[in-house]
């Protein structure tokens, strides 16, 4: 029986499938940001960040979005880029539904894009995590990351991401 690491892939979104990114986006984010969110600024930020359009445009700007498999089925995805060599790549997305969380599936899958990521010359993955979610942050500092600066962002309709900015160098 394979281990877990070995069961977990990550498969490119086809961009027909954006659509389920989106949906699986909305059964993931109202417990994920429960309590860190006022509820009307994690419904703004669903539709504002997974509607077609955006994800489309994340797309066009060398965004890449990812499935991740365990099993062969989808548990979560993310979306990270534009990779360049020598160059800085921003996690984007990393969100796994939650009966899959706590298994090592996460962790699985970021180690899976840190390898590609090596490979393809990129120095260092950031990330932005709002300030509240310590459980996030947990994770991330888990896996090598560290707190770098902290960032207040307008995202519109009166609403801000108070994020910390994390970064993981991967040489």
């Amino acid at each position: 029986m394979p281990s877990l690491s070995e069961s977990i892939r990550l498969c490119p979104v086809a961009s027909d499938e954006l659509p389920l990114v989106s949906k699986m986006a909305a059964k993931i984010w109202p417990e994920a940001y429960r309590g860190i969110n006022d509820p009307e600024q994690t419904e703004y930020m669903l539709e504002t960040i997974y509607s077609l359009e955006a994800m489309k445009k994340d797309i066009a700007e060398s965004i890449f979005y990812d499935w991740i498999h365990s099993e062969d089925k989808p548990v979560g995805f993310i979306a990270a880029g534009p990779v360049s060599y020598g160059e800085i790549c921003f996690l984007h997305k990393c969100y796994v539904l939650t009966e899959a969380q706590g298994s090592g599936t996460g962790k699985a899958a970021l180690k899976l894009l840190f390898a590609r990521l090596r490979e393809a010359g990129t120095p260092v993955l950031k990330l932005r995590v709002n300030r509240k979610n310590s459980r996030a942050i947990g994770f991330y500092q888990t896996l090598g990351f560290a707190i770098e600066a902290e960032d207040i962002l307008d995202i519109g309709e009166g609403f801000v991401m108070d994020d910390y900015i994390m970064a993981k160098y991967l040489s």
